[in-house]
């Protein structure tokens, strides 16, 4: 039974992993590796600057595919932005179709102008579809 009463809130990670734009794509990969985590946010240059996000796919379909070396690309080349946010006040059936129709696998949820989680495919599925009892 799908629990579609969740929201965004209900299934956000919050222990969430940044890095700066200038860092290069081979540090992504590390911190990514050592969180655990599939994508990071990317945090702001100023205060009225977008935020941004890279994943695991940005690494592979735009570095990897293409012989570059992570060691010398900056995160800034390759990552999304702006990036597609949600509120937490999003329910999960939105989430999917916002996943779906957009090609995305992770979106930062954002109140107040702030990142407050992160919400993934992975967190769809563990936490919405359950086994039958």
């Amino acid at each position: 039974m799908a629990n579609y009463h969740l929201r965004a809130r209900d299934i956000m990670q919050t222990d969430l992993a940044t890095i700066l734009p200038e860092h290069t794509v081979q540090d992504a990969a590390a911190l990514m590796r050592h969180h655990g985590v599939r994508s990071l946010i990317v945090e702001q240059e100023s205060g009225d600057d977008a935020y941004g996000i890279i994943t695991y796919a940005d690494i592979v379909d735009k570095v990897l595919a293409y012989g570059f070396n992570p060691a010398e690309m900056r995160v800034d080349e390759i990552m999304t932005k702006p990036v597609i946010m949600v509120n937490p006040a999003m329910k999960v059936e939105m989430i999917a179709r916002l996943f779906a129709n957009s090609n995305i696998g992770h979106a930062p949820v954002i109140e107040a102008d702030k990142i407050i989680g992160m919400v993934s495919m992975t967190d769809l599925i563990t936490e919405v579809i359950t086994e039958p009892e």
